[in-house]
């Protein structure tokens, strides 16, 4: 791995391929010997309709849903109630162990997350501070004001994933955290 902190936003519309070429990335980067951690995020549909969302350990392999239509809370993602204290429990120490231990890190959902609770928007800073490589799925249209950060950091570069591109893009990312292709 290069000694830059390779910074790779992956953006797409809603309801993307965004997760699909996540997932092929880390199964890629893990099949090079590669260590990956952080987090994956999952809509939880019924009825075809999202009811929820659940969040998932790559590191210790714990899933856990955080946000449901009956939960009561005035922490929202896509007015579904989020219960911050499950979200700390298990983001908070993922990206913690991420940033000790991993040699690639992963944000999935970036947007949806860091304005939950203070505590996890001081976690997603420091990961992003942080001197570890790290792919972001990042969500096309925001306005937040953490993602327009994230893309005005230095050395970021944001992809944007389109049907089109979709199977070659994890390839195009490997090669971009191997240095083998310009920032």
């Amino acid at each position: 791995m290069s000694k830059l902190a390779i910074k790779i936003g992956i953006t797409g519309p809603v309801g993307s391929i965004k997760s699909e070429a996540l997932k092929k990335i880390i199964s890629m980067l893990e099949n090079q010997g590669e260590k990956v951690h952080g987090v994956l995020m999952n809509e939880i549909v019924e009825n075809n309709k999202v009811t929820g969302y659940s969040l998932f350990d790559i590191y210790t392999k714990k899933k856990v849903v955080f946000a449901e239509a009956g939960i009561v809370s005035r922490v929202k993602i896509d007015k579904i109630g989020v219960d911050t204290r499950i979200l700390e429990d298990i983001l908070i120490p993922s990206l913690q162990k991420a940033r000790e231990m991993a040699d690639v890190i992963v944000i999935d959902e970036l947007g949806k997350l860091e304005n939950t609770s203070k505590a996890i928007q001081k976690e997603i800073t420091e990961t992003l501070e942080g001197t570890k490589p790290l792919i972001l799925t990042l969500h096309k249209k925001s306005r937040n004001p953490v993602l327009q950060e994230i893309r005005s950091l230095e050395g970021v570069r944001v992809f944007d994933i389109t049907p089109i591109n979709r199977s070659l893009l994890p390839f195009r990312v490997l090669r971009v955290l191997h240095g083998e292709e310009g920032a």
